[in-house]
Protein backbone atom coordinates (compact mmCIF):
# COMPACT_ATOMS: atom_id res chain seq x y z
CA UNK A 1 0.00 0.00 0.00
CA UNK A 2 1.07 3.70 -0.75
CA UNK A 3 1.54 6.32 2.10
CA UNK A 4 1.07 9.51 1.03
CA UNK A 5 3.55 10.92 3.13
CA UNK A 6 6.34 9.16 1.84
CA UNK A 7 5.19 10.49 -1.74
CA UNK A 8 8.52 11.05 -3.75
CA UNK A 9 7.03 13.51 -6.17
CA UNK A 10 8.97 17.00 -6.40
CA UNK A 11 7.56 19.86 -4.52
CA UNK A 12 9.26 23.11 -5.33
CA UNK A 13 8.16 25.80 -3.14
CA UNK A 14 5.23 27.43 -5.02
CA UNK A 15 5.69 30.75 -3.77
CA UNK A 16 9.13 30.75 -6.08
CA UNK A 17 6.77 31.10 -9.38
CA UNK A 18 4.28 33.77 -7.76
CA UNK A 19 7.70 35.98 -6.30
CA UNK A 20 8.97 35.62 -10.03
CA UNK A 21 5.33 36.14 -11.63
CA UNK A 22 5.22 39.63 -9.22
CA UNK A 23 8.98 40.49 -10.55
CA UNK A 24 7.96 40.21 -13.95
CA UNK A 25 4.90 41.99 -13.60
CA UNK A 26 6.59 44.83 -12.44
CA UNK A 27 9.39 45.43 -14.62
CA UNK A 28 6.67 44.74 -17.30
CA UNK A 29 4.77 47.71 -16.34
CA UNK A 30 7.80 49.72 -15.98
CA UNK A 31 9.06 48.75 -19.59
CA UNK A 32 5.66 50.25 -20.63
CA UNK A 33 6.05 53.56 -18.91
CA UNK A 34 8.87 53.85 -20.39
CA UNK A 35 8.25 52.94 -23.67
CA UNK A 36 4.93 55.48 -23.24
CA UNK A 37 7.18 58.22 -22.05
CA UNK A 38 9.54 57.79 -24.94
CA UNK A 39 6.85 58.31 -27.48
CA UNK A 40 6.15 61.46 -25.82
CA UNK A 41 9.89 62.89 -25.34
CA UNK A 42 10.24 62.82 -29.05
CA UNK A 43 6.72 64.13 -29.49
CA UNK A 44 7.79 67.20 -27.38
CA UNK A 45 10.91 67.67 -28.97
CA UNK A 46 9.50 67.55 -32.51
CA UNK A 47 6.67 69.94 -31.52
CA UNK A 48 9.53 72.42 -29.94
CA UNK A 49 11.66 72.22 -33.42
CA UNK A 50 8.10 73.05 -34.81
CA UNK A 51 7.91 69.56 -36.93
CA UNK A 52 4.55 68.99 -35.73
CA UNK A 53 4.27 66.83 -38.91
CA UNK A 54 6.76 64.31 -38.29
CA UNK A 55 4.83 63.78 -35.01
CA UNK A 56 2.88 60.72 -35.60
CA UNK A 57 5.57 58.60 -37.76
CA UNK A 58 8.48 59.51 -35.40
CA UNK A 59 6.01 58.20 -32.28
CA UNK A 60 4.62 55.48 -33.64
CA UNK A 61 6.40 51.76 -34.32
CA UNK A 62 8.44 49.22 -32.62
CA UNK A 63 10.98 50.59 -29.46
CA UNK A 64 13.81 49.75 -31.48
CA UNK A 65 12.82 52.65 -34.21
CA UNK A 66 11.68 55.38 -31.49
CA UNK A 67 14.62 54.91 -30.16
CA UNK A 68 16.88 55.34 -32.99
CA UNK A 69 14.15 58.58 -33.32
CA UNK A 70 15.30 59.22 -30.04
CA UNK A 71 18.94 59.38 -31.00
CA UNK A 72 18.83 61.06 -33.93
CA UNK A 73 17.04 64.18 -32.28
CA UNK A 74 18.99 64.03 -28.82
CA UNK A 75 22.32 64.26 -31.83
CA UNK A 76 21.16 67.42 -33.13
CA UNK A 77 20.07 69.05 -30.60
CA UNK A 78 21.01 72.58 -27.87
CA UNK A 79 18.74 70.65 -25.03
CA UNK A 80 21.19 69.48 -22.79
CA UNK A 81 19.02 67.35 -20.82
CA UNK A 82 18.18 65.55 -24.28
CA UNK A 83 21.47 64.82 -25.25
CA UNK A 84 21.98 62.96 -21.92
CA UNK A 85 19.56 60.62 -23.17
CA UNK A 86 20.28 56.68 -21.34
CA UNK A 87 20.18 55.23 -25.24
CA UNK A 88 22.51 52.48 -24.88
CA UNK A 89 20.85 51.69 -21.67
CA UNK A 90 17.27 51.45 -23.15
CA UNK A 91 18.46 48.98 -26.05
CA UNK A 92 20.10 46.58 -23.14
CA UNK A 93 16.65 46.91 -21.29
CA UNK A 94 15.11 46.26 -24.67
CA UNK A 95 16.92 42.86 -25.23
CA UNK A 96 16.20 42.08 -21.13
CA UNK A 97 12.16 43.07 -22.26
CA UNK A 98 12.34 40.59 -24.79
CA UNK A 99 13.88 37.58 -23.04
CA UNK A 100 11.43 37.97 -20.25
CA UNK A 101 8.50 38.86 -21.99
CA UNK A 102 9.06 35.93 -24.56
CA UNK A 103 11.31 33.16 -22.51
CA UNK A 104 9.79 30.25 -20.75
CA UNK A 105 9.93 29.96 -17.11
CA UNK A 106 12.04 26.48 -16.62
CA UNK A 107 11.81 25.35 -12.80
CA UNK A 108 13.27 22.60 -11.11
CA UNK A 109 10.65 21.13 -9.10
CA UNK A 110 13.25 19.55 -6.91
CA UNK A 111 15.03 22.53 -5.86
CA UNK A 112 13.00 25.36 -6.58
CA UNK A 113 15.69 26.79 -9.29
CA UNK A 114 14.38 28.19 -12.70
CA UNK A 115 16.18 30.03 -15.97
CA UNK A 116 14.79 31.42 -18.57
CA UNK A 117 14.37 29.56 -21.80
CA UNK A 118 15.33 31.09 -24.91
CA UNK A 119 15.03 30.05 -28.51
CA UNK A 120 18.68 29.33 -28.57
CA UNK A 121 19.91 29.20 -24.44
CA UNK A 122 18.86 29.99 -21.03
CA UNK A 123 19.27 33.20 -19.31
CA UNK A 124 19.80 33.72 -15.21
CA UNK A 125 16.93 36.24 -14.13
CA UNK A 126 16.42 35.39 -10.38
CA UNK A 127 13.51 37.76 -9.19
CA UNK A 128 15.76 40.15 -6.98
CA UNK A 129 17.33 40.97 -10.61
CA UNK A 130 14.23 41.51 -12.67
CA UNK A 131 13.06 43.80 -9.33
CA UNK A 132 16.54 45.85 -10.33
CA UNK A 133 15.29 46.05 -13.83
CA UNK A 134 12.11 47.23 -12.74
CA UNK A 135 13.50 50.12 -10.57
CA UNK A 136 15.95 51.45 -13.40
CA UNK A 137 12.88 51.28 -15.77
CA UNK A 138 11.05 52.90 -12.90
CA UNK A 139 13.86 55.87 -12.93
CA UNK A 140 14.27 56.13 -16.73
CA UNK A 141 10.32 56.60 -17.06
CA UNK A 142 10.90 59.61 -14.15
CA UNK A 143 13.46 61.13 -15.76
CA UNK A 144 11.91 61.20 -19.31
CA UNK A 145 8.57 62.53 -17.93
CA UNK A 146 10.50 65.53 -16.14
CA UNK A 147 12.01 65.40 -19.76
CA UNK A 148 8.37 66.25 -21.11
CA UNK A 149 7.22 68.42 -18.42
CA UNK A 150 10.42 70.38 -19.22
CA UNK A 151 9.29 71.30 -22.68
CA UNK A 152 6.12 72.73 -21.63
CA UNK A 153 8.64 75.51 -19.65
CA UNK A 154 10.58 75.69 -22.92
CA UNK A 155 7.85 76.59 -24.64
CA UNK A 156 6.66 79.52 -22.27
CA UNK A 157 10.09 80.81 -22.55
CA UNK A 158 10.03 80.72 -26.05
CA UNK A 159 6.69 82.77 -25.92
CA UNK A 160 8.11 85.61 -23.60
CA UNK A 161 10.91 86.22 -25.56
Amino acid sequence: MHDEDDDDTPSADPAIRTDYEAALGQFILAFNEVDYRLSQVIRAELSYRGRDDLMAGASKGPFTQRLATLEILSSATSNGRLSASPIARLRSLNTDRNNLAHGHFDQNPFDGSYSILLAKKAEDYPAAEVRRLAVELTQIADWLRTTEILYDFEDLTKRDA
